[in-house]
């Protein structure tokens, strides 16, 4: 398993309390001297630790797997920039939009080149 030596603040994570809790949150802060990492907590199954701050030891919390978003999620997400008037978050959505548009109609374009009709 790989383990990160250093954290952001902000890094989804998911992993284990010094406790043995599953938990899933966010770093708060970040030691790697002592190899400790400060994590708030958004799901646990200890519902008594779900909104606290923890320390729990490096390796045992690792990244927290990200999917990339369908293009109703970027649009919204754009908005949300709009309305925030975040211009470089628009901008770089905006640029992902316009990518995946392009990789649908590219897919497309190559599985309609592919297919062979006999009423052509």
């Amino acid at each position: 398993m790989k383990q990160r030596s250093s954290w952001k603040k902000g890094d989804w994570v998911k992993g284990r309390t010094v406790n043995g809790e599953l938990m899933c949150g966010y770093v708060i802060d970040f030691d790697s001297n002592d190899g400790t990492v400060k994590v708030a907590v958004v799901a646990c199954d200890r519902e008594s630790t779900v909104g606290r701050t923890v320390e729990t030891l490096n390796y045992l919390i690792k990244p927290f797997p990200v999917q990339p978003f369908n293009n109703d999620q970027l649009r919204s997400l754009a908005d949300l920039a709009l309305i925030t008037s975040d211009r470089e978050w628009f901008m770089d959505l905006s640029g992902q939009l316009a990518k995946s548009k392009s990789t649908v109609s590219d897919r497309k374009e190559k599985a309609d080149n592919w297919f062979w009709s006999p009423q052509r």
